[in-house]
């Protein structure tokens, strides 16, 4: 190969093994893999190495992807009761249940969802329990709503079950190494927590240390992400770096007694201890890599090449997981790298002969050349874009090494079983200031562009032009310059082009078990009526607006307006249980009073049945008659089935929602 590629020599068999993963995604029969590997082989007698051998690289890919794919829960599982085995791999609490993913033998990894969040259960746990297990499925009501199937499917989840706590007994605990070392997230987390730390500092410490971030509030994510320093709180390279900093500091009297080679495989054997810890996420696992093969670059003296590493690493991870490709924190990390290691010498003009310049240059350089390789990837997945991205990251970017660094001392020291509140009180300090950034970054006019939504094959052009860009910083042509703008220009227009165009108005009656929803859209205002409790409202207004962010973000839809009993609107008005919809009359029948007679002038076209309601049907047939009655989805089935029953026999239109 010739340069560049000579420098990345393995930039072009990545490339390749990705191309191969694609390719099984599409329903290509799978003995079409041998036709690569027919073409290889000609290439290589042909002396066309470097393309034989990414032909094999495409075919490697091909196999590896298919032998990993996910094979669908059996049919028969989903209408049976079966007693299963299974190891707990991952344990969450929320205030009302507990969430457990555990890896069923034969089966694969399943959920399971018990109303209770006080448990002993604990990762490595060998349970067993009872249940019918169901196939991840979508039950949309509105289009574009959040996409549950996809979501598990991305974690390897082929099977979801609703359990009662007796139902499921601890049977067994693996105390394995593996299972030891994923145990220490949990205690690490207890110890920060029995710290003098205030509670915003412990979130923080534990999701930026350990990775669990179910401790941050929804308003804290908001704000990081507005902020543009949502990588803060994921894990990452950011943090292994720290990690191997403070490594470093505790090995130094190997370093003064020259035992380097001792300095570094404790080094290597501890930042992997820690991504086994943290459950070897795509980011950590790929900074982890990536630093192995440069202390061992340097313990062997060889020459090491940052970008031939992240391939390394890249390939790597795809080798056991090839459908990694498709993680957002797969893409986002190894863009982050890649961009990083391109641009940052190229964007920095100081000299490093000039260390603090340099130093407070380079910070600024590194958040840029991340957010060209990452902001695109950003704003496809979460629909936003930071626009002071900067302001945070110059001056969080300062602080983060002392406060994650200072995190990890902290949990030795508590380890040992004191609580040195010097150290915890200065820890606050520093929290308190990355906050009060954080939140001066929110507040500014404008602090993001939100509601960004585009089709994937978007990403191609979009990712061309920064390659065109990244070539006219290198080369400085104009003519590249020129062509860089050409296609800028050409995918702005083509994203405001191609932006879908969605009806004026629209009304749905959505899924819902408990009580009954009906979504109204007018434009860009949004209205929601609930049969729910009076106290149980901020709670569906808060379901609903997360359950349909993506229906509202792509018709601009800020929030949603909660119908009282008495409201009006261009295309809603209520007066009690009357609501009108578009010049469509409804009467919800929610209670047994529900049915006294309605005003002479009121014509009703529906009644909606809901839960609440326990009489005959024909009370509702004598006293409102409608021209259609509507059996809601919250209705009991043996209690909507006799009004089914009761509807035919008196012959009266209706409609049943859950069918």
């Amino acid at each position: 190969m010739r340069p560049p590629l000579s420098y990345v020599p393995l930039l072009p068999l990545l490339l390749s093994v990705i191309v191969g993963i694609i390719i099984d995604s599409f329903t290509l029969p799978f003995y079409a893999v041998i036709v690569p590997c027919v073409i290889a082989t000609l290439l290589y007698l042909n002396r066309k190495a470097v393309a034989a051998v990414c032909l094999l690289g495409v075919s490697f890919g091909w196999v590896n992807a298919h032998l990993h794919a996910i094979q669908p829960l059996d049919p028969t599982l989903s209408t049976t009761n079966c007693s299963y085995t299974a190891t707990v791999t991952e344990v969450a609490e929320s205030e009302t249940s507990l969430h457990l993913i555990v890896d069923v033998k034969d089966v694969g990894l399943c959920r399971l969802t018990t109303p209770s969040s006080q448990s002993s259960i604990d990762l490595g746990d060998v349970i067993s329990f009872s249940s019918t297990l169901s196939a991840p499925e979508n039950k949309h009501d509105l289009p574009d709503e959040w996409d549950i199937e996809s979501y598990l499917s991305r974690q390897h989840i082929v099977a979801t079950a609703y359990i009662q706590p007796e139902n499921i007994a601890i049977i067994d605990s693996d105390n394995s190494i593996i299972w030891s070392i994923r145990r220490m997230r949990a205690h690490i987390s207890l110890l920060l927590g029995y710290s003098s730390l205030n509670d915003n500092t412990t979130a923080f410490l534990i999701a930026t240390i350990t990775g669990d971030d179910s401790l941050l509030s929804p308003d804290t994510r908001r704000d990081y992400t507005t902020a543009g320093l949502a990588h803060i709180l994921a894990l990452s390279g950011l943090h292994v770096g720290i990690i191997a900093f403070v490594i470093s500091i505790l090995l130094f009297p190997l370093y003064i007694l020259r035992k380097q080679q001792i300095k570094i495989f404790v080094t290597i054997t501890l930042l992997w201890l820690y991504a086994m810890m943290t459950g070897l996420s795509p980011s950590v696992t790929r900074a982890v890599i990536m630093a192995t093969v440069f202390l061992i670059g340097t313990l062997i003296q060889r020459h090491h090449s940052s970008m031939n590493a992240l391939c390394f690493a890249a390939l790597a991870i795809l080798f056991f997981s090839p459908d990694s490709i498709y993680s957002v924190g797969f893409q986002l990390s190894f863009t982050a790298v890649a961009t990083i290691l391109l641009f940052t010498p190229v964007l920095n003009p100081i000299s490093q002969r000039h260390r603090i310049l340099y130093y407070i240059s380079s910070i600024i350089c590194v958040s840029i050349s991340a957010m060209i390789g990452t902001g695109i990837i950003s704003a496809y997945y979460f629909h936003t874009f930071p626009l002071y991205f900067l302001i945070g990251n110059i001056f969080v970017m300062m602080l983060l090494p002392i406060l994650v660094g200072g995190g990890v001392v902290l949990v030795i020291i508590e380890a040992f079983g004191s609580d040195p509140q010097w150290l915890c009180a200065s820890l606050d300090f520093i929290h308190d200031i990355v906050s009060h950034i954080t939140e001066f970054s929110c507040s500014l006019p404008g602090a993001s562009i939100d509601s960004i939504y585009f089709s994937a094959w978007l990403l191609i052009p979009c990712f061309l032009t920064i390659a065109l860009f990244y070539a006219t910083l290198v080369y400085r042509r104009a003519s590249l310059a020129i062509t860089t703008l050409l296609f800028l220009s050409a995918t702005i227009t083509t994203f405001i082009i191609t932006r879908p165009k969605y009806p004026r108005y629209e009304h749905f009656i959505p899924h819902d078990t408990y009580y009954t929803n009906i979504i109204v859209r007018d434009s860009t205002s949004m209205y929601l009526f609930t049969t729910a409790h009076k106290s149980e409202y901020p709670n569906v207004v808060s379901d609903a607006t997360a359950r349909y962010r993506d229906y509202m973000g792509k018709r601009s839809v800020d929030s949603i307006t909660l119908v009282t009993d008495t409201f009006d609107s261009p295309s809603l008005s209520r007066r009690g249980r009357c609501l009108i919809v578009a010049n469509h009359n409804y009467v919800i029948i929610d209670n047994d009073v529900d049915t006294t007679p309605l005003p002479s002038e009121y014509n009703a076209e529906y009644a909606l049945v809901c839960r609440g309601y326990t009489n005959k049907i024909k009370s509702v047939i004598n006293n409102i008659n409608p021209d259609t009655i509507l059996l809601g989805y919250d209705l009991h089935p043996k209690r909507c089935q006799n009004y089914i029953y009761d509807c035919e026999r008196l012959s009266v239109p209706y409609r049943v929602l859950s069918h």
